[in-house]
């Protein structure tokens, strides 16, 4: 079998690339730290870093508001298959911090403007909106997770990439859209968002092209393939047999 990744387009100038945004994506777990969650997961610690110390209440990710005040300074991020490593980390790790920037309506709408962000330029521009965000409080949970969660600056499986930005994990090639590998089943195209998926958190299935078999981003809609360009959600056939939807350049689904 050729091992050699499937050619896709080299558009550097086109990608959207994640990685200098990682870290921000990661940090939207707004909510990760509310009174009213379960506890962190036993074991579950992603940075090499090592686990951090918990105080009380957790959350989940996605959509929730910081801590009233009155409450317990200290509360307890919990972490679950439906975040990404990226912010399992964080909530395991930097609760103490996330929660204190989840607190502050101004840390707070920072880190969700950054994270509609495509550029730096527009991540800078998010700073000047709000310009308080960017004092101790938010620099500390920036601080935390630039120390203590390697995984938010990392792609794999599925994630954009190009040939001129950060370099795919190890053991993964970068086709010029998204980083890849060999693979024999779907299951060997694991990566680092939820549930195992990519980015957007889509499963990354095992498929064979000219070049081999190898892993391609799975979708839901065209929606997931926008950093991906000049592809669409179309369906194809994964190496075992079934039908699934992957991020594709034309109608056959094929990247030969």
């Amino acid at each position: 079998m050729d091992a050699s990744p499937p050619a896709l387009h080299n558009d550097d100038d086109a990608m959207r690339l994640l990685p200098s945004l990682s870290l921000v994506a990661g940090l939207l777990i707004v909510g990760a730290c509310s009174s009213a969650s379960q506890p962190p997961v036993d074991g579950e610690c992603i940075s090499d870093a090592g686990c951090g110390s918990r105080g009380g209440g957790g959350g989940g990710g996605g959509g929730g508001s910081g801590a009233e005040a009155g409450e317990d300074a200290a509360s307890s991020c919990a972490v679950s298959a439906s975040q990404s490593q990226c912010d399992q980390c964080i909530a395991t790790d930097c609760c103490t911090d996330l929660d204190a920037c989840t607190s502050s309506a101004t840390c707070d709408n920072l880190i969700s403007c950054v994270d509609d962000c495509a550029t730096e330029a527009c991540e800078t521009a998010c700073e000047k909106q709000y310009p308080g965000a960017t004092s101790a409080t938010y620099q500390q949970l920036v601080q935390c997770t630039t120390t203590r969660c390697p995984v938010c600056e990392e792609l794999g499986v599925g994630d954009p990439c190009s040939t001129g930005g950060v370099a795919c994990n190890t053991g993964l090639t970068c086709t010029g859209l998204w980083c890849t590998r060999t693979c024999a089943k779907s299951s060997d195209c694991t990566g680092l968002g939820a549930y195992g998926g990519n980015f957007t958190g889509s499963a990354s299935v095992c498929r064979h092209v000219s070049t081999g078999d190898f892993c391609f981003p799975g979708c839901s809609s065209d929606t997931d393939c926008a950093d991906f360009p000049g592809t669409y959600c179309l369906q194809t056939t994964a190496l075992d047999g079934s039908s699934v939807l992957v991020c594709a350049t034309g109608p056959d689904a094929g990247l030969e």
